[in-house]
């Protein structure tokens, strides 16, 4: 989001997925230089390495950064974003 100053402002999605099919919201969301907080909670195992390994994917091709926040949340930064620990 640009602000009337014309300052880009990361906006952050949320998301919670069950399946690999969810995840192409999530990429859209990158594309458009959005965070993505991404809970899997509610997704088998399995499913939720997929998840984890197509996104990691879509956001490394858009030179974005993954950190893990959770046991189950992952956090997708688009380019322009830098993530940092405290």
């Amino acid at each position: 989001m640009e602000t009337p100053f014309g300052v880009w402002l990361p906006q952050v999605t949320i998301l919670r997925s069950h399946k690999l099919s969810d995840a192409q919201e999530a990429v859209e969301a990158i594309r458009q230089r959005h965070c993505v907080l991404l809970q899997l909670d509610d997704a088998a195992p399995a499913e939720a390495q997929r998840i984890i390994d197509f996104l990691s994917g879509a956001v490394s091709a858009l030179d974005g950064q993954v950190e893990r926040i959770g046991e189950c949340t992952f956090l997708f930064a688009p380019a322009g974003v830098t993530l940092s620990h405290s």
